[in-house]
């Protein structure tokens, strides 16, 4: 250690790097829990553990059910793109039985119609995709 307890180059140099070393441990570390919390690391636990089927429920998408007063009602729409969980799941030894999609609703608002008679009515709820999936013989 150098003079008034400063670190030398070297020495600082040595600690930086074990600091990185342990930010990219923290971060590997945390990258892996959220693999593990996903469908994907879900479904790869299941086959180590020996499972012999794997179901999966999806969100596809989302629509929101919006009103403006004097005008007509509407639906703000939201989507996903299943395909990379769907191919990880495939990738991790598991094959595809069955899917089927389901619209929950979770809502819904109305307006009534100034110029004719009648309500517009635009319902909220979202999409789910349901997957089961059977070990690859």
């Amino acid at each position: 250690m150098g003079i008034f307890n400063r670190l030398t180059p070297e020495e600082q140099a040595a600690v930086d790097a074990e600091k990185a070393h342990a930010i990219a441990v923290m971060k590997a570390e945390e990258e892996r829990q959220a693999f593990l919390a996903s469908p994907q690391g879900m479904a790869r636990t299941a086959y180590e553990r020996g499972d012999l089927i794997y179901q999966v429920a999806l969100d596809l998408g989302s629509q929101q059910a919006l009103t403006v007063p004097t005008m007509s009602a509407f639906v703000a729409e939201k989507t996903a793109d299943p395909n990379a969980i769907l191919n990880g799941i495939a990738g991790a030894g598991w094959e595809l039985v069955n899917g089927s999609v389901v619209f929950r609703p979770t809502g819904e608002q109305s307006i009534d119609r100034l110029t004719v008679s009648g309500q517009r009515v635009s319902i909220a709820g979202t999409t789910i995709g349901y997957y089961l999936w059977r070990r690859r013989a």
